[in-house]
């Protein structure tokens, strides 16, 4: 596991730590399986999407920005060393979320798509299975 990874790791540990529940009721909370939760305690596994988003999407007190960067949002602002924004320009946190945002945005798009895909394609193959046997029971029998 690289350093990136790593430090990733020791804050959703910090955050499992500070909920003060066991591994399986950690899990159940944010969605991932209780041996996931485990390898990433024990630094076997990096700590993927589906826990990040889970810890973002039910635990209101993770700082997101945190929890993804390390970094807090004051941190970021003294980096920005305190020069004023247009009006019509992000700070450096807006693009950075608005860019997971997009990102997760499009992944689930792709998942929906692919699901609707599938949907017409079992429906296509039904309405063909159906077909075919029509024309079965048409068939002059020998």
């Amino acid at each position: 596991m690289n350093q990136h990874d790593k430090a990733r790791a020791d804050r959703v540990i910090q955050v499992y730590k500070d909920s003060n529940l066991n591994q399986k009721k950690f899990s159940e909370l944010i969605g991932v399986s209780q041996q996931l939760i485990s390898a990433i305690i024990n630094y076997t596994k990096r700590p993927n999407e589906s826990i990040l988003f889970g810890i973002i999407d039910n635990i209101d007190t993770v700082d997101p920005l945190w929890l993804i960067t390390g970094k807090r949002i004051e941190s970021l602002v003294k980096e920005q060393n305190n020069v004023p924004l247009n009006s019509n320009e992000q700070s450096p946190i807006e693009f950075y979320l608005n860019d997971v945002v997009k990102e997760r945005i499009d992944r689930l798009a792709d998942k929906i798509l692919r699901k609707r895909l599938s949907e017409l394609i079992l429906e296509k193959i039904s309405s063909i299975e159906e077909m075919v046997g029509e024309l079965n029971d048409k068939a002059p029998k020998k």
